[in-house]
């Protein structure tokens, strides 16, 4: 099978210094541009609440503020290389090990103060933009084992306490 390369056409996301787009894994949407890194680009929640006006009609308006924001990036690991591209002999063991470090230095709490890790988000045509972030899990979704070509698809969860990316 070889290295999943996504030609960074969404642009790039590194997670406390490590790239989402290497050699052994990549963050890509699927077909309906789900779970890619093009929301991270825009969408923010907002909170915030209008007043009711007893026996009016209409509401008082009040501001609106960013709010926490979740994202589901869809993540493809492969087992066939390691993290720097070399060919892994037994694919599952490739795997196996792209997972681990992946466990290690992306997903597993961060002894941080806060709990969050540093993330830069590269875009086209725009400056580099950063937020800390959590990062809540890996959840797997499919995948296909052989000793040859291993793959799994899974969802890594993040959450922007500061709503975006700036």
């Amino acid at each position: 099978m070889g290295a999943i390369n996504n030609f960074d056409c969404e642009g790039t996301l590194t997670i406390g210094g490590i790239s989402m787009n290497r050699a052994a894994w990549a963050v890509l949407g699927d077909n309906t541009g789900q779970g890619g890194l093009l929301p991270l680009w825009i969408y923010t929640e907002q909170r915030g609440e209008d007043r009711i006006l007893p026996n009016a009609a209409g509401v008082i308006p009040y501001r609106r503020r960013e709010a926490p924001t979740r994202h589901d990036l869809r993540l493809l690991i492969t087992g066939d290389v390691d993290q720097n591209g070399a060919a892994v002999t037994d694919s599952r063991a490739g795997l196996a090990t792209n997972l681990t470090y992946l466990e290690t230095n992306v997903i597993q709490p961060t002894a941080a103060t806060d709990g969050t890790r540093a993330a830069t988000l590269t875009v086209f045509g725009a400056a580099s933009r950063s937020a800390n972030i959590h990062v809540l899990g890996l959840v797997p979704q499919e995948y296909h084992l052989s000793e040859t070509s291993t793959i799994m698809v899974a969802t890594l969860q993040i959450s922007i306490p500061a709503g975006r990316f700036v």
